[in-house]
């Protein structure tokens, strides 16, 4: 099922937040005990230490932008494919396509599933600090 505009608009509003890299607001949608999968990487539990692991990321570029493609939810469940948007230091974007799985419980996300293939961004990074 297609997803509602209440949580397209969540949705809007977080990667929003994490666009303009605010720890605090991005991670206001976590739950204390959320759990963060991104690819094959080990599990992240916590709010602190997925804040912590997006942190990371976002500290060594301008900024991450995100375009919602198509969005789904059931039962909690939203599913969704997006662009990530890299705009890095030295100014050059890197779009990459993406999908992930959020389970949201009482307005909170209790687990967050990205899958990704980030190499051209982590690439570009390496070139630029070259």
């Amino acid at each position: 099922m297609r997803a509602s505009i209440e949580t397209v608009k969540l949705l809007t509003e977080y990667y929003s937040a994490m666009e303009a890299n605010c720890p605090r607001e991005f991670g206001s949608y976590y739950a204390e005990d959320m759990t963060l999968t991104f690819g094959n990487s080990p599990e992240v539990k916590g709010r602190e230490n997925v804040i912590s692991a997006f942190r990371g990321a976002l500290d060594k570029v301008a900024s991450l932008g995100h375009d919602l493609v198509n969005v789904w939810e059931e039962d909690g469940i939203v599913f969704f494919e997006s662009v990530g948007r890299w705009t890095l230091r030295s100014g050059a974007v890197i779009e990459i396509k993406a999908a992930s799985k959020i389970t949201i419980v009482d307005g909170k996300f209790v687990d967050q599933r990205i899958y990704v293939d980030n190499a051209p961004v982590f690439d570009a990074l390496e070139r630029e600090s070259a």
